[in-house]
């Protein structure tokens, strides 16, 4: 009988000293359950860490900083210093005849157009509105057609004379004209390192000068193309180089595009296109070639340009191109440029070329 207790009892303990290491092994409170706490409890620390760490905080306040007192310009989509931006857009008629080259403030512009004039040269128009250079020129004549750009950023026009319908335009649209030919000396003036007609210049102070002298308003009302916010590709074909040889190849113009800055670097016949004041190269962030039915209309070789209406084009942009096409509904009207599928494009911030071109020309791309 006192064996038997005895057996009774050492079972008992081994039954027990089992249980316990099962629960050891398999509670909820055993402490493998309690390690995986613990770790749960680390990675939420952790990921709390990482949340209050300030270093996003701090980056987004220094953007915050950097975009205090500046405003985007809606030429270039570029944020500036508020008082950077002008009151008004200026637009300026400029000489491209070899002798006038190089030209003062082309660097300095936010909009470029260059258009075909009589005897196969071409001219520039160029829009300034961030900036307020102290030498523009050589400043030349308007004509009709671009009019029909200027007139879409209602500015301060800017030119030495223009063809009679030029200035019937300029009068029937009642715009904010600045004339070398109806100006004082203090206004327009001729440098002598060019020969007569290729040397009349200007300023920006001087511009807003008369501006003030004719009473015309401190701003303008106008509408622009769409910016992206940030850079961005599109879906088009490489393009590194193009070569827009005007008729008769008296003159070409060029842009090469420069992969490290994501910038077209402009040429002309071949050599680079510098400003005569500043030196630098002439770039540009977005080039549109627009493509325009042209016809001589008088016997002087002047030219009509349909610039209201619709066409094809080309936009070049981080070295790609695509095509698009263009509307002008009246000749206030803007411009507009759409991909093929009928949505209208967004430019990449930056300076803007327009390479009005006649629709037969052949433009070489590389």
């Amino acid at each position: 009988m006192k064996k038997i207790l005895i057996a009774v009892i050492m079972l008992t303990l081994l039954i027990g000293c089992t249980n316990t290491k099962v629960a050891s092994k398999d509670s909820p409170e055993n402490k493998p359950a309690t390690n995986e706490k613990e770790v749960e409890i680390k990675e939420e620390t952790k990921e709390i860490v990482i949340n209050d760490n300030d270093d996003n905080d701090k980056e987004q306040k220094e953007k915050n900083i950097d975009l205090e007192n500046k405003i985007k310009s809606p030429l270039t989509g570029l944020y500036i210093d508020k008082e950077k931006l002008n009151d008004r857009p200026i637009v300026v008629m400029l000489d491209n005849y070899y002798k006038a080259r190089p030209q003062a403030g082309l660097s300095k512009a936010d909009v470029v157009y260059e258009v075909l004039a009589e005897g196969n040269i071409t001219r520039y128009m160029a829009v300034i509105y961030t900036s307020k250079p102290k030498s523009i020129g050589p400043i030349r004549s308007s004509r009709p057609y671009f009019i029909d750009k200027a007139l879409e950023y209602d500015p301060l026009y800017v030119h030495v004379g223009g063809s009679e319908q030029a200035k019937k335009d300029i009068k029937n649209f009642k715009m904010a004209d600045i004339d070398g030919l109806s100006s004082g000396g203090d206004i327009f003036w001729r440098k002598n390192h060019k020969p007569i007609p290729n040397n009349m210049y200007s300023s920006y102070e001087a511009i807003m000068k008369q501006a003030k002298r004719r009473k015309y308003n401190k701003t303008g009302n106008f509408e622009t193309l769409q910016f992206n916010e940030e850079d961005m590709d599109i879906d088009g074909e490489e393009l590194t180089e193009i070569k827009i040889p005007y008729r008769g190849k008296k003159y070409t113009s060029g842009f090469k595009y420069n992969k490290e800055d994501g910038l077209y670097y402009r040429y002309v016949n071949n050599k680079p296109h510098l400003d005569e004041i500043s030196k630098s190269h002439i770039i540009a962030k977005n080039i549109l070639v627009q493509y325009v039915a042209d016809r001589v209309i008088d016997n002087v070789g002047r030219l009509e340009m349909n610039l209201v209406g619709e066409g094809k084009g080309l936009y070049i942009t981080n070295g790609k191109m695509m095509d698009v096409k263009w509307k002008k509904t009246s000749r206030r009207a803007l411009t507009r440029f759409y991909d093929l599928k009928g949505n209208e494009i967004k430019l990449n911030p930056g300076i803007t070329w327009y390479q009005i071109v006649p629709d037969d020309l052949n433009i070489i791309t590389k």
